[in-house]
C-alpha cells in the first residue's frame, strides 16, 4: 500500500520548483491508481493540492488573480454548478444553480436552491481555472481557490460546455497580467477579521456515550428514515456549506460514508470524528452534530420540519443509549 511522503523542507521546495518533475509524479501515481481523486495524490505525494494543479500551467491549468468575487460574478450564468468544501471528515460536494454571490465584509456567498456556501475571501492567495481529462474521471473543469499554504478553501465545478467555455475565454484575459509561475508555499495572513464560519446555534448540548465514528454511522444508516428535508452544514477553517433538501441513503463500507444523490454527494471519513451530541431547544431534538479535532465539523437539522426531526433523532439516537 502506497502511504504519504513527507519530504524534507528542501526536497519539498526543490519538488515544487520543478513543475515537470512533480507532474510526472503524478501521472505515475495516477496510472497505477486510476481512481484516485487529487486530494488524496496530493496527500501521497507530500504536496499541497495546489503545486498539483500548478505543475499542469499551460497543459490544462490557468493561474487567476487572487479576487474570487471577481472570478465568480458571471456564476449564475454557468447555470447547474457543483460547489465543494472540504475538512478532515471529507468533502461536501452540492450541486444546483447559483442564484445570488456577493461578498460581506470578509465572507464570499453563494446561494442557491439546496445550497448556500461562504468562504473568506482574504484567505484566497491562489485561484486557478483547471481542466482535467483522464479515462476514469472524464473532463472536468472546475475554479480552484486555496490558502497560502496551497490547502483548499473552495471549489467550484462547471458541467455546461458552452458555459464553461465562455467562461474559460473570460479567465483568460483575467489571467493575462498574472504571472504563470509554480506554486510556491507564502505567510498567512492574521485571522483578526477573516471570515470563520458561525457554528453557534441555540440550545442544550447533550454529549452521546457512543463513540463518534459509530454514532456517526448509525445516523447517517438512518438518515433516510427521516421524510423530510434535512439540513446539512459542513465546518471548515475558513468555510462553510449548507445542503438543505432530501437524502434517501447513505452507502458505507469499511472506511468511508458516502450520500449520492440528485443535489449533493458528500465522501466522509468518520474514523477522525471525536465525539457526538445531540442539541436541545425547548424539549426539542433541534441538532446532531459531530466533532473532529478541529471542532464541529458536521451538523444534522430541520428548521422547517423541526417535529419530524426531533422524532426521526429521538428514535435513531434511542438505539446508542
Amino acid at each position: 500500500m502506497q502511504t504519504n511522503t513527507v519530504p524534507s523542507t528542501d526536497a519539498l521546495a526543490a519538488r515544487l520548483e520543478s513543475l515537470d518533475s512533480l507532474r510526472q509524479d503524478w501521472d505515475r501515481l495516477k496510472a497505477s491508481r486510476p481512481h484516485l481523486h487529487n486530494p488524496e495524490a496530493a496527500r501521497i505525494l507530500g504536496v499541497p493540492e495546489a503545486a498539483l494543479v500548478a505543475s499542469r500551467l499551460g497543459s490544462g491549468a490557468i493561474r487567476l488573480p487572487a479576487n474570487p468575487l471577481e472570478i465568480l460574478a458571471p456564476i449564475a450564468e454557468w447555470r447547474r454548478v457543483l460547489v465543494a468544501v472540504s475538512n478532515s471528515l471529507g468533502v461536501s460536494l452540492a450541486l444546483g444553480q447559483v442564484e445570488d454571490v456577493g461578498q460581506y465584509g470578509d465572507a464570499i456567498r453563494l446561494s442557491g436552491q439546496h445550497l448556500h456556501t461562504e468562504f473568506s475571501a482574504a484567505s484566497v492567495a491562489n485561484a486557478y481555472w483547471f481542466v482535467e481529462v483522464d479515462e476514469n474521471h472524464g473532463r472536468t473543469r472546475s475554479l480552484q481557490f486555496s490558502d497560502a499554504a496551497g490547502q483548499d478553501i473552495a471549489k467550484v465545478f462547471l458541467f455546461h460546455k458552452t458555459a464553461a467555455a465562455a467562461a474559460e475565454r473570460r479567465f483568460r484575459e483575467l489571467a493575462e497580467p498574472v504571472e504563470q509561475a509554480a506554486f510556491r508555499p507564502a505567510a498567512m495572513p492574521h485571522s483578526v477579521g477573516l471570515f470563520t464560519p458561525d457554528r453557534d446555534l441555540p440550545g442544550i448540548v447533550d454529549r452521546l456515550a457512543t463513540p463518534g465514528p459509530q454514532a456517526f454511522r448509525a445516523v447517517f444508516e438512518q438518515l433516510g428514515a427521516l421524510q423530510a428535508a434535512v439540513c446539512v452544514d459542513t465546518f471548515a477553517a475558513r468555510a462553510s456549506q449548507r445542503f438543505r433538501g432530501r437524502v434517501t441513503h447513505a452507502r458505507m463500507d469499511e472506511v468511508m460514508v458516502h450520500l449520492h444523490e440528485p443535489d449533493i454527494r458528500m465522501h466522509l471519513r468518520p474514523n477522525v470524528l471525536q465525539g457526538a451530541q445531540a442539541r436541545r431547544l425547548d424539549d426539542r431534538l433541534v441538532a446532531v452534530e459531530f466533532t473532529d479535532a478541529d471542532g464541529l465539523s458536521l451538523r444534522l437539522s430541520s428548521p422547517d420540519n423541526p417535529q419530524a426531526f426531533d422524532l426521526w433523532a429521538r428514535k435513531t439516537l434511542a438505539v446508542l443509549s
